[in-house]
């Protein structure tokens, strides 16, 4: 994935993880992670999340060009959302919005989504696991 494209799934994490209100430890764990490695700073973060709280059209246009990478990045927002355990109907909303915004149809979002569930509920069991 490019720098610009991790910058880019960045933004529609922060977006996915302040859609409901409250960013969970687990939330802020998978951003933070992200941000490390595009090598946005903590003010920068702060910042960011500050905008997306005020207003969650920080998601809309996400440019990932490789419908390849688009699908992996959906599915990590999606296994973000659902990491603290629940998907809220604003995260899912927000799921679907950037879903269309990357040319996915209903079926291949629903795919995707099953996918990212999967993803963080066996992450999920192995930190439990390893408690």
């Amino acid at each position: 994935m490019t720098n610009t494209e991790q910058v880019e799934l960045l933004r529609a994490a922060i977006a996915v993880a302040m859609a409901d209100g409250t960013l969970s430890r687990s939330e802020k764990g998978v951003v933070e992670g992200l941000a490390r490695r595009v090598g946005v700073g903590k003010v920068s973060l702060d910042a960011m999340l500050d905008t997306a709280q005020a207003d969650d059209s920080i998601a809309d246009n996400i440019l990932i060009r490789s419908k390849k990478r688009a699908r992996v990045a959906l599915e990590l927002l999606v296994a973000q959302a659902r990491i603290d355990g629940e998907i809220s109907d604003e995260e899912r909303s927000l799921l679907v919005r950037i879903a269309m915004s990357l040319s996915f149809t209903t079926d291949e979002f629903q795919s995707i989504y099953e996918a990212g569930i999967a993803q963080a509920d066996a992450l999920r069991r192995s930190r439990r696991g390893s408690s």
